[in-house]
């Protein structure tokens, strides 16, 4: 007689035994003015070489600019990743900027944009010697990458990263439309087994990406984790962050809770 065994939805098995990672929610905006403030601006960590990580899903395909993550610190450095027109697969652009030397990061996901699948972005940089290097992967395939002579270390800004929209000083803050799940905020580049652009990373960043469903990170020990939701009961304005920082994120202005997962 066959055995049957159990699913579950929203869940990814665990390596051996034990209980199944679950993803239960997500975080709905509205991109009118609601996000999440992390409360920090990460800037020690920052200033070491670090990942970015979270997954997205858009509500609407609109022409103009948003951005799901970031600070924008008109009169010191910037650290944001926003989208353009995505109505016509504009690309996804991580803008890094440290006393005045810039690079940004382009590329759009294979197939384009969509309002039913969700989208997996990831931002490394590290020094390298006396050039910042970053790498952007969408979907767990490695985009793009830029280079510019600069300090890591010289980073400073006083805007604190916001989720569903860019921090910026002047208040353009270009909301996102749509769902975003499990940010993450790790305190070094992460490895992507040495792949060249076009290629699917394998290591920690293909790892993160899982094939298209989040697993639980908690060995690569990310500086901050909100799980948007799970670790709340999917109720309230404070995200718990699950990372080492310890800094709860802050739903502002009704950013709403779903149930709609990456699976």
């Amino acid at each position: 007689m066959p055995i049957c065994l159990p699913s579950f939805a929203g869940t990814t098995a665990p390596a051996s035994g034990g209980t199944p990672f679950a993803n239960q929610y997500s975080v709905s905006f509205d991109a009118s003015d609601d996000f999440m403030d992390t409360g920090a601006t990460f800037q020690s960590t920052i200033r070491g070489g670090f990942t970015y990580s979270f997954w997205m899903k858009w509500a609407s395909l609109g022409s103009s600019s948003y951005s799901p993550f970031g600070s924008w610190d008109d009169n010191a450095d910037q650290n944001a990743v926003y989208i353009s027109n995505p109505a016509s697969n504009g690309n996804v652009s991580y803008r890094l900027e440290v006393g005045g030397a810039k690079i940004t990061c382009l590329a759009a996901p294979t197939g384009g944009w969509n309002t039913s699948d969700w989208f997996h972005i990831l931002v490394a940089v590290e020094q390298d010697s006396s050039n910042v290097v970053g790498k952007l992967y969408i979907d767990g395939v490695y985009k793009d990458t830029k280079t510019m002579s600069a300090t890591l270390t010289s980073f400073a800004s006083s805007r604190s990263i916001y989720v569903g929209a860019r921090n910026r000083t002047n208040g353009s803050n270009i909301y996102f439309p749509g769902l975003i799940d499990e940010v993450a905020i790790f305190g070094s580049a992460l490895s992507d087994g040495g792949v060249s652009i076009g290629a699917d990373a394998s290591g920690d960043i293909g790892g993160i990406y899982n094939s298209g469903v989040p697993a639980d990170i908690s060995s690569l020990n990310p500086v901050g984790w909100w799980r948007m939701g799970e670790n709340d009961g999917g109720t309230g304005t404070t995200i718990t962050d699950q990372g080492s920082g310890g800094n709860n994120g802050t739903l502002t202005n009704g950013p709403t809770f779903s149930t709609d997962v990456p699976t």
